[in-house]
């Protein structure tokens, strides 16, 4: 029945496609028609009609969606068809290319493959290989270019602050050397070393020049012979244990430039003296100039001159340039069997010496004035004198000048006159030794006590803490106060106290002056002080020294004041009713003997000598950091000494030195000072240091070891602050007046 319908529901067509009609059938509207034959004829007519409309719809709404959607992809798809006519045969003639190309291809990258090979030696590939090092180390070789920039810009700014540039240029240059020793075929790297070359040679110059500067002080001449050793170590081969050796005869060369160069700017004055010379031998009387006035000026102000700068030449060679010990000498000897080359310095002085004798054989017979040749001959003593000091008196040389036999004896009475002035200068000076040592003591003196009275209620209550054990300081503040009179309570036993501290700081001071004094002179006991930034003019040793010096000053001065320790200790004591010192002391007397005098004496020597060293050590540390804190560094030239440091700052850094240290040694030793204490109070109970100390532990525990700490850290802290300022400023004050005085002489 479906094929039937299906028959009748086709439009005419030809006989062809009938045919092929037949062979082909689509399934889906014969299964329409056999589900529509399938319906009654009232289905069909009601609800098959709605059923097709509605898929009529959905069906054109679906194909507009599509053609919407696709329309675009549909007409490229169709150009891109149309276009495949005529891109296939051209595809077929590039893959018939391509086909014939690849063994070409092939041929050429064997060829390449050997040509190039790593293995090989190609100039252009060496060339690659040359220029991509180049590009990896650029930033290097930059640095290694900039190096002669920052050499040449290190020395050209030395002058402002050599200290800090030198150092500096002299490392660039042993770096440029070690690159020249490691790359000796590199043309760069020479190219750099002859810069560097010319640099350092600049760098010397520089340093010659400052050689002959007319203010050159030590500290600065150390510095650039120390330069200068380095870069040109052959000047000097033996180094600063020799004698100098090229080095010093360069320094000499250089200080003698200067000389004459001061001398030469007397040539105004040399102009008037030799015209005046020339008149007296053309008009020997009645001219206006017979006198010498102006041959006495110009030989005044040249003695005067060669006086200074030929004792700084002197002193300042054998300071950079010291004598070789006799162990030196005997191991270079062994080493060289040849005697070594003598000093520069063995005929300098012959030299210096000659030149003033040539002045004065010329000028000084010009001179008719009996008073002016005294004053003359005088000065010439003075410095013979000078340099008589340095083993260079050539006073027995002013005989030979010819000043006519007139003034024969006026010189015999003059040299009379000045070996007597001499003599009294020599004893002013033993004199003025003797008071400076003296100074010392009254310095120690007038600290201590200080110290001692304004901190005596500190002393009285650490006292009161360690006799009772209660470790309450507010305790002995309420016992002290209960006393009738309770301001002068607070200050029981300071009379004691006052002998004790002010003796015991006069003679710790004066020992250990005496002992830096001595050690100052040792050369492994001093520091050399480099910026010379300090607020003290005491002398610079080293820690060790410091340490042995402080500990062994106090041991000494606690030895010879321990009576006056113990009474003192006994007399602010609750333990004891003593009405007086002289009562204090008769009563020791009478139930001890002598050994109740130095009672705890080890547990205060073991306190105050560890004590005292630490304390001078660190009292030291302390003071050189603050200076350091205080005073930046500065140039060459315009470095401050302790000395010249303002009052007020060399005042504060050494108050705050004094009380670092104190606070901090006295933390360290106060079991020490504990133990002490309870020995001389309760000789009975406590007989030595060790048996104390171990019945304190047992029955107070350990803490008792720490009883009066906060109290004598405070007291040592303000009375070793108070003591060391007062005494550093008298020193520094007395130290400037000393160095006034010793000029105008």
């Amino acid at each position: 029945m479906a094929d039937l319908f299906h028959e009748l529901l086709k439009p005419p067509s030809s006989a062809d496609a009938r045919s092929n009609d037949k062979a082909y059938t689509d399934p889906v509207a014969l299964d329409y028609l056999s589900t529509l034959a399938s319906m009654s004829l009232s289905q069909i007519e009601s609800s098959e009609q709605q059923s097709l409309a509605q898929s009529s719809h959905s069906l054109l709404l679906s194909l507009q969606a599509l053609s919407k959607r696709s329309h675009k992809s549909i007409i490229n798809s169709a150009a891109n068809h149309s276009h495949l006519r005529t891109a296939l045969p051209a595809l077929a003639a590039s893959t018939d290319d391509l086909t014939s190309a690849i063994p070409k291809l092939d041929n050429e990258a064997v060829r390449f493959s050997t040509t190039y090979n790593k293995s090989g030696d190609n100039e252009i590939l060496n060339a690659r290989k040359r220029a991509l090092l180049l590009s990896r180390n650029v930033e290097r070789l930059v640095d290694v270019l900039d190096l002669p920039t920052l050499l040449s810009t290190a020395i050209s700014t030395g002058s402002s602050a050599p200290a800090a540039n030198y150092a500096s240029a002299l490392d660039l240059n042993s770096h440029i050397r070690r690159l020249h020793g490691l790359y000796v075929d590199s043309p760069l790297v020479a190219s750099v070393s002859a810069q560097a070359d010319d640099a350092m040679q600049a760098m010397a110059k520089n340093l010659i020049a400052s050689l002959r500067a007319p203010g050159l002080k030590l500290a600065s001449a150390l510095r650039t012979t120390s330069w200068l050793r380095r870069v040109i170590p052959d000047l000097d081969s033996t180094g600063a244990a020799g004698n100098g050796g090229g080095l010093g005869a360069l320094f000499l060369v250089c200080r003698l430039s200067t000389l004459i160069n001061m001398l030469a700017a007397l040539e105004p004055l040399r102009e008037l003296a030799e015209q005046e010379r020339i008149r007296q031998q053309q008009k020997p009387t009645g001219s206006a100039w017979s006198g010498g006035q102006q041959t006495e000026r110009y030989l005044k102000r040249y003695i005067e001159i060669f006086r200074e700068q030929s004792f700084a030449i002197v002193s300042m060679f054998r300071s950079i340039f010291p004598v070789p010990t006799n162990e030196a000498t005997s191991r270079t000897s062994d080493q060289d069997p040849l005697q070594p080359i003598p000093s520069a310095l063995s005929t300098f002085p012959f030299h210096l010496i000659e030149m003033l004798m040539e002045t004065l054989r010329t000028y000084l017979p010009a001179v008719k004035d009996q008073p002016s040749r005294d004053s003359l001959l005088t000065q010439v003593l003075y410095c013979a004198g000078s340099l008589g000091r340095l083993g260079g008196d050539f006073g027995i040389l002013l005989a030979t000048i010819d000043v006519g036999e007139e003034a024969e004896d006026e010189w015999v009475e003059v040299v009379k006159r000045h070996r007597l002035m001499a003599g009294r200068l020599e004893s002013i000076t033993l004199i003025t030794r003797a008071l400076r040592k003296a100074f010392h003591f009254v310095a120690g003196l007038g600290s201590g006590t200080l110290g001692a009275v304004l901190l005596q209620p500190f002393d009285l209550l650490k006292t009161r803490v360690q006799q009772s054990g209660s470790h309450s300081i507010r305790a002995a503040v309420r016992d002290i106060a209960k006393s009738p009179n309770a301001l002068t309570a607070f200050w029981r036993g300071t009379i004691p106290s006052a002998l004790r501290t002010g003796l015991g700081s006069a003679i710790y001071f004066t020992t250990l002056n005496i002992i830096r004094q001595r050690a100052a002179a040792l050369p492994f006991a001093t520091v050399p002080v480099v910026d010379g930034h300090h607020s003290s003019s005491l002398p610079k040793l080293s820690n060790t020294a410091n340490l042995i010096a402080g500990a062994f000053a106090r041991a000494f001065a606690g030895f010879i004041l321990m009576p006056l320790t113990v009474i003192k200790v006994r007399y602010e004591s609750s333990l004891y009713s003593y009405k007086s010192i002289a009562g204090a002391a008769r009563d020791i007397y009478k139930t001890e003997r002598i050994p109740g005098f130095f009672a705890g004496f080890g547990a205060t020597a073991i306190r105050d000598a560890p004590y005292a060293g630490l304390y001078v050590l660190s009292y030291e540390q302390f003071k050189k950091r603050l200076s350091s804190l205080h005073l930046p560094r500065s140039p060459i030239g315009h470095t401050q000494s302790g000395v010249s440091m303002g009052s007020s700052a060399s005042a504060t850094i050494n108050f705050s030195s004094g009380a670092l240290a104190g606070a901090t040694c006295s933390f360290i030793s106060n079991p020490f000072d504990a133990v002490k204490t309870r020995i001389q109070l309760q000789p009975r109970e406590y007989r030595n240091m060790v048996q104390a100390c171990r019945k304190m532990v047992m029955e107070e525990g350990i803490r008792s070891l720490c009883d009066g700490l906060a109290l004598r850290m405070t007291r040592k802290a303000m009375s070793s602050a108070l003591a060391w300022m007062v005494y550093e400023e008298l020193i520094r004050r007395a130290e400037t007046t000393w160095h006034r005085t010793k000029g105008h002489v």
